[in-house]
C-alpha cells in the first residue's frame, strides 16, 4: 500500500507534462492555422495597368480579346527595353502577343528575359549581333524577324537559337515556325544552324547576295524536314544546287523572284507537294525544248511576270503541271508567242489531250498579238482573264476572241475589258474589242474565218485581171493591122534592116 501512494504523485507529474506538450502542440497548430488563414485572406500583389502605364504612353498597345500589340517602333532605342519596362511587362495585367521594335538604333541582341510573347519584330535596325541563348526565356516564340539588319554568316551561330538547359542538354526553341533573316549580310548559312528550330517552316532569306548555294547552306535547308515556305529571292542565283529540295519534303511555296536563271531552275521535281512557285523577274528567254517544267503535280499557283527577256513560249512548257488553277504571265514586255499547244499533254490515247483546270490566267502588259483558240480546252471555266495592254490586231484570225472571250470577260469582270484594244488594222487602233460586237463593227468574215477586206481585195484583182485580158488581146490585134500609125511596110522595111548570121559564120578562121 505504501508502494502504491508513491505512484499518486509520479502520475500526477506525468500527465501534468502530456497536458502541458498538448497544449503545447495545440497551440502550434492553432498559429499554423492562423497564419493560413491571414495568407488566405491576404490582397494579392495588384497588377499593373500597363495601358496607364509610362511604357504604353511612350509606345503604341493595342489590347483586345483576339490580338494584343506593343508597338515601340522608330522611338530611338538602342535596347529592347529598360529593366523598369521589362518590369512592367511581366507584372502587367495584360500578355502582349507581339512586340515590335523595328526602325530604331538596336545594334546587339542581349537575353531576352522570361515572357510569353509569341511575334518578335526586330527588323530595320542595325544589329550585327546576338548573344547566344538570346531568345531561350521567350518559350511561346513562333515567330522571330530580324530582317533589315547588319547580320552576316559569322553572326548565326546556332547557339544563338537554342533554349532552356534541361538535365542534360538545351532545349530547342520547338515553337519557332517563322523566321525572317533577309536584307542582311549573309552569304551561307552554318550547317547546324536550323539544329534548335526543328518545327521552322517558313525561312525567308530574300535579298542577301549569296550568289552560289555552297554545301553547308544545302545542309541546313535540306535539314529542315517541316519547312513549307522558302523565300530565295533576290539573291543573285544562277543555278540551284541538286538535292537542295530533297530534305524538306513538305515544300509548298518557293520564291525565285529577281535571280539571275536563264533557264528553269534544276531538281525542282524534288519538290513532289509543291504548291506555289514565283519566279518572276529572272532572265529567261524562252521556254522551249527541253527548257520546259518539270512533273509538278500538285503545284496549283505559278507567276512568271517582269521577266525582261521572255519572248516564247513553246509547245509543251505547262504540260506536266497538270493540276494548275493560277497563271500570272504579265509585264513581259517581249512576250509575243505563247504556243497553241502550251498546255497541251498527250495521253494514252492520241486523239485525246489533256489540259490543266486553270481558273485565273493572267496576260496583260505583254507583246501579245494574237490568242489561240486551242491553248485551252475549257476557256468557260476562267473565271478571271486579264488581257489589257497588249498589241492585239483585230483580224478574223482573233474573231472567237472578239466575239467570245470578250463577252465572257464582260459577263463576268466588266472592269477587264477595258483596255483590251485594237492595235492593228490603223483604222481601228485604240477601239476596245468589246466595241467590234456591234452590228456597225462586227468583223466581215468568210465562212473560213477569212477577213472580208481581204476576200473583197482578191475579187477585186480577179475581175481586174478578166477585164485587162480582153483589153490587151485586142490591143495587139489592131496593133498588128497598123491601127496605131505604123504601115506594115515600114515594118517589113525595118526587118530587112536585120540580117541573121549565117550558122557557119561562127566556124571561119
Amino acid at each position: 500500500m505504501k508502494y502504491n501512494l508513491l505512484w499518486v504523485p509520479l502520475f500526477a507529474v506525468l500527465c501534468c507534462s502530456l497536458a502541458t506538450a498538448e497544449d503545447e502542440s495545440s497551440e502550434m497548430a492553432n498559429n499554423d492555422v492562423v497564419k493560413a488563414v491571414n495568407a488566405f485572406n491576404e490582397t494579392p500583389i495588384s497588377k499593373i495597368n500597363v495601358i496607364k502605364s509610362d511604357l504604353c504612353k511612350k509606345c503604341s498597345c493595342i489590347s483586345n480579346p483576339d490580338y494584343s500589340q506593343i508597338d515601340c517602333s522608330n522611338k530611338n532605342m538602342s535596347k529592347p527595353f529598360s529593366e523598369e519596362e521589362w518590369k512592367i511587362l511581366k507584372n502587367g495585367d495584360i500578355t502582349f502577343d507581339t512586340i515590335k521594335m523595328e526602325h530604331n538604333l538596336i545594334t546587339n541582341i542581349i537575353a531576352f528575359p522570361a515572357y510569353p510573347v509569341k511575334n518578335v519584330y526586330l527588323g530595320f535596325n542595325q544589329i550585327a549581333s546576338i548573344e547566344k541563348g538570346a531568345f531561350a526565356n521567350l518559350t511561346e516564340l513562333t515567330k522571330l524577324n530580324l530582317a533589315h539588319n547588319k547580320l552576316t554568316t559569322k553572326a548565326l551561330d546556332p547557339n544563338v537559337f537554342k533554349g532552356l538547359y534541361s538535365e542534360h542538354d538545351f532545349l530547342p526553341l520547338g515553337k519557332v515556325i517563322e523566321l525572317d533573316l533577309g536584307h542582311n549580310d549573309i552569304h551561307s548559312l552554318d550547317a547546324d544552324l536550323f539544329e534548335h528550330l526543328p518545327k521552322l517552316e517558313t525561312l525567308l532569306l530574300s535579298s542577301n547576295t549569296f550568289q552560289v548555294i555552297d554545301q553547308n547552306t544545302v545542309t541546313a535547308i535540306s535539314g529542315l524536314s517541316f519547312l513549307k515556305t522558302l523565300d530565295m529571292s533576290f539573291m543573285e542565283l544562277e543555278e540551284l544546287p541538286d538535292n537542295l529540295f530533297h530534305g524538306p519534303r513538305d515544300l509548298e511555296t518557293i520564291i525565285l523572284t529577281g535571280n539571275l536563271f536563264d533557264e528553269l531552275p534544276d531538281d525542282l521535281d524534288l519538290a513532289t507537294n509543291l504548291r506555289e512557285l514565283v519566279l518572276d523577274e529572272n532572265p529567261i528567254a524562252d521556254l522551249t525544248g527541253e527548257n520546259i517544267f518539270p512533273t509538278l503535280p500538285n503545284l496549283r499557283y505559278l507567276s512568271m511576270s517582269y521577266m525582261p527577256d521572255l519572248s516564247i513560249i513553246g509547245a509543251g512548257t505547262f504540260a506536266e503541271l497538270q493540276n494548275l488553277e493560277t497563271l500570272i504571265l504579265s509585264s513581259n514586255p517581249k512576250l509575243s508567242k505563247i504556243d497553241e499547244k502550251a498546255f497541251t499533254k498527250n495521253t494514252k490515247n492520241p486523239e485525246i489531250y489533256s489540259f490543266p483546270p486553270l481558273e485565273k490566267l493572267y496576260l496583260h502588259n505583254n507583246n501579245l498579238t494574237q490568242l489561240d483558240h486551242g491553248l485551252l480546252e475549257r476557256w468557260d471555266k476562267i473565271t478571271v482573264l486579264d488581257l489589257r495592254y497588249n498589241p492585239w490586231i483585230c483580224d478574223c484570225n482573233n474573231r472567237w476572241l472578239v466575239e467570245v472571250l470578250m463577252i465572257q470577260i464582260n459577263n463576268t469582270n466588266p472592269l477587264l475589258t477595258e483596255d483590251v484594244n485594237c492595235d492593228q488594222p490603223s483604222t481601228w487602233r485604240n477601239v476596245p474589242l468589246i466595241e467590234l460586237n456591234t452590228p456597225e463593227a462586227r468583223l466581215k468574215c468568210g465562212r473560213d474565218g477569212s477577213d472580208a477586206a481581204s476576200s473583197l481585195f482578191l475579187i477585186g484583182l480577179l475581175v481586174g485581171m478578166l477585164l485587162c485580158i480582153p483589153i490587151l488581146l485586142g490591143s495587139i490585134a489592131l496593133w498588128r493591122r497598123g491601127c496605131f500609125g505604123l504601115s506594115r511596110g515600114q515594118v517589113e522595111a525595118n526587118r530587112s534592116l536585120y540580117n541573121r548570121a549565117n550558122f557557119n559564120d561562127d566556124f571561119h578562121i
